[in-house]
């Protein structure tokens, strides 16, 4: 049977190789969690890295939308040029076609009158036309006031560009760093 000194070597034995194991365990897990760790650190610079590079086209695209913005306005300001134009020639139209109709009406109707006054008082048509003659020296002597024009419509609204000024556009991508290379 063995003594009580060779199952005490045993167990001291035993528990050696216990602490052998878990000291080559630690050892271990030292080494797992510095890679770890160094995993992590590269995320953090890629992250970093990728949330940069997110910025600066963030920024661009702000420049782009308030560029389209102005574009935008510019095109309403044509549009509002366009329609204004419309609505001068529409107007335009309506008076002319109303005064040429006018204007026919009553040549026929001065032909009639004049050719009537004519014959039946030839006196008075001498005497209308010297009277005529002393009126057109008149107005070119004295010319009457002329008649204010209609009014124009209200000008339409013309905007200047204000490009989004980015922020961030110095940044540059980092160079591609070596497998073994540290971070930073």
């Amino acid at each position: 049977m063995p003594s009580i000194q060779d199952v005490a070597d045993q167990i001291n034995a035993k528990l050696d190789s216990i602490n052998n194991n878990t000291a080559q365990t630690v050892t271990r897990l030292n080494a797992i969690d510095n890679r770890l760790n160094t995993i992590d650190n590269h995320l953090q610079a890629g992250v970093n890295e990728l949330a940069n590079g997110i910025f600066a086209i963030f920024e661009l695209l702000k420049v782009t939308n308030s560029i389209l913005d102005h574009h935008t306005n510019q095109n309403n300001t044509i549009i509002c040029e366009l329609k204004n134009t419309n609505d001068l020639l529409c107007g335009i139209t309506r008076k002319l076609t109303t005064q040429l109709d006018l204007s026919e009406q009553m040549v026929q109707s001065l032909k009639r009158v004049e050719g009537i006054a004519e014959r039946t008082q030839p006196a008075a048509a001498g005497d209308y036309d010297r009277d005529l003659e002393t009126n057109k020296r008149i107005s070119e002597c004295c010319p009457p006031p002329e008649p204010k024009p209609e009014p124009c419509p209200n000008p339409c609204a013309v905007t200047e560009p204000r490009p989004h000024r980015p922020q961030g556009q110095d940044w540059k991508p980092t160079p591609p760093r070596g497998p073994n290379e540290p971070i930073g």
